[in-house]
């Protein structure tokens, strides 16, 4: 990983939109494209960074992707409690029956009640 990686890392966990934005115009770089064994998408989920997220998945970004860990944007922020994460992507298609790397499901996985309660809206309708 190199040092520009470390600075696109940082923008994102810290929802600095505005590097983030000149990095992705400035650049060919993929949204989707591995940094670190992640995507982008997957450590704005992870900081809770919903305005990263909304711009992220506005340029293209694939809110099903698998890291190297074998986790999905909408499991990082789960994991985390970023229900407004959460809701986002699940808004955006994002697959709420997936399981977690040790095989529990989403609605198991996620320890608040307003994020049980959304996968289960969403599973029920």
């Amino acid at each position: 990983m190199c040092e520009n990686d470390e600075n696109i890392i940082w923008t994102i966990k810290n929802g600095e939109i505005d590097a983030v934005q000149m990095a992705f115009e400035n650049s060919n770089r993929n949204v989707n494209e591995f940094i670190g064994g992640r995507t982008p998408l997957h450590y704005a989920a992870d900081f809770g960074q919903l305005k990263m997220l909304k711009y992220l998945v506005e340029i293209g970004a694939d809110v099903n992707k698998l890291d190297k860990y074998h986790i999905t944007p909408i499991l990082a922020a789960i994991w985390e409690g970023h229900t407004e994460c959460v809701e986002f992507l699940l808004d955006q298609g994002a697959n709420k029956d997936g399981t977690t790397p040790g095989g529990q499901n989403y609605v198991d996985a996620a320890e608040k009640d307003d994020i049980k309660k959304l996968l289960n809206n969403i599973n029920a309708g």
